[in-house]
């Protein structure tokens, strides 16, 4: 076997792990298989799957990484391609014990995420907070290649690592419907939004932006695409709805397959990103490419490490907290006409998971000849 993919904490089909890097390494000719909980049973896209069964809880991923040691090893793989911080003691074990590469993937500051968690007692938060990308540059050195979400994060292991190759989470180009039926509408204007639903990812202040946009004369709705990720979030959404009246200002369509995505995003006129800035300052949405693409101009916080990616004259930076300032910036978009089309092929010629795809089959050829 070529490589192996650990992951214990991410879905066994994740978008970074599956759909891109394992696919692509796979459509590139090399033995690939995926170690993780709950897989499908049979063979995707030429990649393998190895399960390690069920877990249900927090506790009972923690609990199955001795068993995902014992399978990864009995592989006798080539690279072994981990993806999450708790399996960096895994990581070290393999490359003591192994003639396998070994491949840390940073998708993102794992420390600042931990101590955001709400099951991690505040008690503790601070030296989590400390602790995590400490052991990570102490153990980079031991490993053969650093992968990371973005250059940022790949910076901090410089010094521990000169191989460390950043692959950002651009879209698939092969995977991006550029036609198709759009959503059909009930208002005049569309916001909408795609990703997680929580406050951190701004769908209060989304919800917030819709209302005062409504009080200010504007026919607009709000499409939010995503999941629920704490009940608090969706109950406060709902009683903020009732007591401005939204019901029909507002659709929550849930979790939907990629092409029914694009269905909302092309009818749509503007997308929105308005994360928090401290818990997503490492971070690129991959969400500002779809709208790209799709020709939506975006309305983003600033997110230092996002918005450099998109031109000036495709998107737009507001304050985080600032609802009448992102609402003017709003009416002012709508009346703007943007070029799809140079939207489109701005994703296509530099923004495409394609050309991240070129130097993650680089690397892999290189530990192979080591």
């Amino acid at each position: 076997m070529d490589a192996v993919h650990l992951t214990t904490a991410h879905n066994s089909t994740d978008t970074r792990i599956f759909d891109k890097e394992a696919t692509s390494l796979a459509e590139a000719g090399f033995d690939v298989s995926i170690l993780a909980h709950d897989t499908p049973e049979e063979e995707r896209n030429g990649v393998q799957f190895i399960d390690l069964g069920s877990a249900p809880s927090r506790i009972d991923r923690w609990r199955s990484i001795p068993k995902a040691t014992r399978i990864a090893k009995q592989l006798e793989a080539s690279i072994y391609h981990f993806h999450d911080p708790e399996l960096i003691p895994v990581g070290l074990y393999l490359a003591e014990t192994t003639d396998g590469a070994v491949v840390y993937d940073v998708h993102e500051d794992y420390g600042h995420k931990a101590a955001g968690r709400e099951w991690v007692p505040n008690l503790v938060t601070p030296p989590i907070a400390y602790t995590i990308p400490r052991v990570e540059r102490l153990a980079a050195g031991r490993f053969d290649a650093l992968v990371s979400a973005t250059d940022r994060l790949g910076k901090r292991f410089v010094q521990s690592n000169d191989r460390g190759t950043t692959l950002h989470n651009f879209p698939r180009i092969d995977s991006l419907p550029s036609k198709m039926e759009a959503r059909e509408r009930q208002a005049d204007y569309v916001l909408c939004y795609v990703g997680g639903l929580s406050e951190l990812r701004g769908i209060h202040r989304s919800l917030d932006l819709v209302n005062t946009l409504r009080s200010r004369g504007l026919d607009v709705e709000l499409w939010a695409l995503g999941s629920w990720r704490t009940d608090a979030d969706e109950r406060r959404a709902d009683q903020f709805i009732c007591n401005h009246n939204l019901e029909s200002s507002v659709e929550f369509p849930g979790y939907v397959e990629y092409k029914e995505m694009f269905r909302y995003l092309y009818g749509a006129d503007v997308g929105l990103s308005l994360l928090d800035t401290a818990e997503f300052e490492t971070a690129i949405p991959t969400k500002q490419f779809e709208y790209l693409y799709a020709g939506l101009p975006t309305l983003t916080t600033p997110l230092d490490a996002a918005i450099r990616y998109l031109p000036d004259r495709f998107r737009h930076v507001v304050p985080q907290d600032d609802t009448e300032a992102a609402a003017d910036v709003v009416e002012t978009a709508l009346k703007c006409d943007y070029d799809a089309e140079n939207m489109r092929s701005l994703v296509e010629e530099q923004y495409s998971w394609e050309h991240e795809a070129e130097k993650l089959v680089d690397l892999y050829e290189e530990l192979l000849k080591e």
